[in-house]
């Protein structure tokens, strides 16, 4: 598979405000899978929103956007083939790293709250392999990756030894507005100016998967042709 890695590449200027913000442009259910986005098949026809939305449903069909570099409101749906999915992945490039972790490093955790006032304690994620991802609403990669990001989580909904948690920088309340309309299946935490100041985190999407020692194992930045959701699995079922 050909190599292709793009990134929504922002620059923060952080502040001490927890008021800080990307801005959103537009209404926030426009920017969720709705009745007005486009999806077809692989041929061009395009399907009704109950359609695509009753395939999705299934567990056995995929979103991919037309363009991934873009704010795109366009996406293909084609039928899931794991088994060749995971071959041609495997014979891929590893997604790019972040510029601010590094793998093999130690990651420092903190007690973060979620959207719905959940906390989680920094004390009980030791022992335990956590999977991060930082985002936020006005990044369109960030958007794609839901879906499949989603996924992998419920496949280890089972897991009491595996966290996921998404790390973004809006506000409570439009999360909130935004997870009506594209569900995400981590468990989110908003209001996150600090702590991606805190790490470093300039560019979205960013993943992570720490072990149990608290040693970061996996980490990407960028869509990565939808490879990271691969490479999240792989790198779970490799941590004893």
């Amino acid at each position: 598979m050909k190599k292709i890695l793009l990134l929504f590449t922002i620059v923060f200027i952080f502040t001490l405000s927890a008021q800080a913000q990307i801005d959103i442009t537009r209404p926030i259910e426009q920017l969720g899978f709705n009745e007005n986005t486009i999806v077809t098949n692989v041929q061009g026809k395009k399907y009704t929103y109950q359609d695509w939305s009753k395939l999705m449903a299934t567990g056995k069909y995929k979103l991919n956007p037309v363009k991934h570099d873009s704010d795109s409101t366009a996406f293909v749906l084609t039928e899931r083939d794991e088994a060749a999915e995971n071959k041609e992945m495997a014979k891929a490039p590893k997604p790019e790293e972040t510029k601010f972790f590094k793998t093999g490093n130690p990651f420092t955790f903190f007690d973060m709250k979620e959207v719905n006032s959940t906390l989680i304690r920094s004390a009980d994620l030791k022992g335990k392999i956590v999977v991060l991802n930082f985002w936020f609403i006005a990044c369109p990669p960030c958007r794609y990756e839901m879906p499949e990001l989603s996924r992998v989580a419920e496949a280890y909904q089972n897991r009491k030894d595996v966290v996921f948690i998404g790390i973004s920088l809006d506000k409570t309340e439009n999360i909130e507005r935004f997870l009506k309309v594209s569900p995400f299946k981590y468990h989110i935490v908003g209001d996150s100016m600090s702590l991606f100041a805190y790490y470093g985190v300039d560019q979205c999407p960013a993943s992570l998967v720490i072990d149990k020692d608290g040693i970061i194992r996996f980490n990407s930045q960028g869509y990565g042709e939808g490879a990271v959701p691969y490479w999240i699995r792989k790198t779970i079922d490799e941590i004893k």
